[in-house]
């Protein structure tokens, strides 16, 4: 067993892993709004 290598590689990417993981969350998250607001947005053009 390594002595501690791999720990100080989880300390080293795991920041990195948690900032990528709640980009993609945002950015889905972001898209289903967007799309929600298109949605809202096309229909009420529909009706004016």
């Amino acid at each position: 067993m390594p002595d501690g290598n791999s720990t100080n590689l989880l300390y080293l990417f795991g920041p990195f892993v948690v900032y990528l993981v709640m980009l993609v969350v945002y950015y889905v998250w972001e898209g289903r709004r967007e799309r929600r607001l298109h949605e809202k947005y096309e229909t009420e053009g529909e009706h004016a």
